[in-house]
């Protein structure tokens, strides 16, 4: 049973990027929630398994420091050999983080919906979310490309690939929020200018607030290192 209804879940995953409406309506009306949270936790544990394949590679001192300046440069060093010393630990909270964010971010969209005048539940429409985050997994095979490079040790193809893989990343981020804007429309029974507002701001100052929060993290830990 659990293999069929993994297989369920894939083939919904191919109709959502095949046809997005059609896909969100069938998960909507058939799927249980239990399928909805299989494929949140696969969005972020997959991703996380390649990232500890990739940290079994060896350390490679970051290039073109002498270009940068000397504060910079300093900066960057110490972070790689941070990021080094905890490379197998940071997957680990990537998986924490993601599924906090994954969940607040859908709860925050619900409560705007439904003081929007939406008629739908938390449960169906975080099974929506928990589908939308499996889209993720596009990424999935220029991240294991990236391992495999760092693994060979073959600097230019790593580089190359983690490019290529944000701006891959990027593109399926928007298209996420995109799903979430027709999901949200679909489950809550609102118009379109509702669903954008329900979603859109509350994954906006989620990201900024990640963002900054990032920022703050790393200004204080280069602080630290260089005091």
């Amino acid at each position: 049973m659990p293999a069929l209804e993994s297989a369920a879940m894939f083939g919904d995953l191919v109709t959502l990027i095949r046809r997005p409406l059609a896909g969100l309506n069938r998960i909507d009306r058939e799927r249980p929630l239990s399928l909805g949270m299989l494929a949140l936790a696969l969005s972020v544990l997959l991703p996380a398994g390649v990232a500890e394949l990739g940290a079994l590679g060896p350390y490679r001192r970051p290039s073109n420091l002498a270009a940068l300046p000397s504060l910079t440069a300093q900066g960057t060093d110490i972070y790689a050999r941070w990021s080094y010393a905890h490379r197998f630990a940071l997957p680990v909270y990537g998986v924490l983080i993601s599924l906090g964010l994954w969940v607040l971010a859908a709860a925050v969209i619900h409560a705007i919906a439904r003081t929007l005048g939406g008629v739908g539940t938390f449960s169906g429409f975080f099974k929506l979310a928990g589908y939308v985050a499996l889209v993720g997994l596009l990424a999935l095979p220029f991240g294991l490309l990236g391992a495999v490079a760092r693994l060979a040790g073959d600097a230019r193809l790593e580089m190359g690939t983690s490019q290529l893989a944000g701006l891959v990343s990027l593109a399926i981020f928007l298209w996420q929020n995109v799903l979430l804007i027709y999901a949200a429309r679909q489950h809550y029974a609102i118009s379109t200018e509702r669903a954008v507002a329900a979603v859109i701001g509350p994954i906006g100052g989620i990201a900024v607030l990640g963002l900054a929060l990032v920022i703050v993290g790393a200004v204080l830990f280069v602080l630290s290192q260089s005091a």
